[in-house]
């Protein structure tokens, strides 16, 4: 039962309570107005909701806590560890700006204000607002909310100093292939594993934690091609499913990259056996302490790498896959499809959004281009 009264405490004149359900399930909600006209119209509003399919179910909880509870129930028993840390991070920011907030008043100008509050990075504040429309998406389809204020527009405000230029993401293609030919040619040993990892990553555009979960037998050196089935969670320290379906993959591996690969097959597990390391799994990254190279601990020797070649220490392990995926569609005999087969993407949509930017030398190709037909 719904009704309009006289509010019996100090504020506006009438208050409206409307209520669904009965017993233990009855479920109430409250409003003050200044007239009994608006007090109708709301209570008639959440009738019509109501009727639609919205049960109210939590709706007078803390927007933080229903994330929580979200994150708990469909995303921690699906999503890897590393995914699942970008979701408490997601959930710390919300604590420090929407912390007060119930979900039933969450409105879309009240998230564009913790988007403008920020002052992170624009990546981050991507991946906050990922997870707050797609936590607010299934609020409205349990019945929490009747719609989704994270729907339609909203812009991202990033701080500039925190936030990966593209000349962060893209090598020029002369500093690509300098350091490419460098971990070919090196005399690669079990003291620098971490930089025969990067040797494979820069021949392949494998993810980190799918290198790292290489085996000998991944790799078919008649047919010149590596498989991708596994990938390294270093978070929980255990070998899991790749991050998609699509991630599993069988993709061509230079010849000379392969040589290479094939000498350190038997010299690694030379090396192993004289050191009493055993290697049941048959991992071909397994170092001298008998366990796998951990991902950051990769992304530092990249930096110490990219200084001794003279180079600022910029990239990460990432940015060649941006590098080499831009390379395959600067050239027309290479199709977008099969850049995004071979990168293990979902879509096409994926690689277009993420992954595919002009390499520095493309750029300047392109703006003589428009210089051109603008002095034309």
């Amino acid at each position: 039962m719904s009704r309009i009264y006289l509010n019996p405490m100090k504020g506006k004149r009438y208050k409206a309570e409307f209520s669904i359900g009965s017993g233990k399930q009855r479920k109430r909600k409250t409003h003050t107005f200044d007239d009994k006209e608006t007090a109708k119209k709301w209570i008639n509003q959440l009738s019509m909701e109501a009727d639609q399919g919205t049960n109210f179910e939590r709706s007078d909880w803390l927007f933080v806590d229903y994330y929580w509870h979200w994150v708990e129930t469909y995303k921690q028993p699906v999503v890897s560890s590393a995914t699942l840390l970008s979701y408490v991070t997601s959930y710390r920011h919300f604590q420090q700006h929407l912390g007060e907030v119930r979900i039933g008043r969450l409105t879309r100008a009240r998230i564009q204000r913790f988007l403008n509050e920020l002052g992170l990075s624009h990546e981050t504040a991507r991946k906050d607002l990922m997870h707050l429309r797609s936590c607010m998406k299934d609020a409205m389809l349990d019945g929490t909310i009747a719609r989704n204020p994270a729907e339609g527009r909203l812009h991202i405000v990033a701080d500039p100093k925190l936030t990966k230029s593209d000349d962060k993401k893209f090598m020029t293609i002369d500093e690509y292939k300098h350091i490419r030919d460098f971990l070919l040619n090196f005399p690669h040993s079990l003291q620098h594993i971490n930089w025969m990892t990067l040797m494979i990553i820069s021949q392949t555009a494998l993810r980190v934690g799918e290198c790292i979960a290489l085996k000998y037998d991944d790799f078919d050196f008649e047919h010149n091609t590596v498989r991708i089935d596994e990938s390294w969670d270093s978070v929980e320290n255990e070998i899991k499913e790749p991050k998609t379906k699509y991630s599993k993959r069988t993709i061509p591996v230079p010849a000379k990259a392969m040589s290479v690969i094939h000498r350190w097959i038997a010299y690694h597990r030379q090396v192993l056996f004289r050191l009493g390391i055993t290697n049941p799994d048959q991992f071909l990254l397994l170092n001298q302490y008998g366990k796998l190279p951990i991902s950051r601990n990769i992304n530092s020797s990249y930096h110490q790498l990219q200084k001794k070649l003279g180079y600022k220490p910029k990239f990460s392990t990432h940015t060649f896959r941006h590098t080499i995926a831009s390379l395959m569609l600067g050239d027309s005999k290479v199709s977008i499809n099969y850049v995004s087969k071979y990168l293990g993407h979902a879509s096409v949509a994926i690689t277009q959004k993420y992954y595919i930017g002009l390499l520095p030398e493309q750029r300047e190709i392109e703006e003589a281009k428009a210089v051109r037909v603008l002095g034309s």
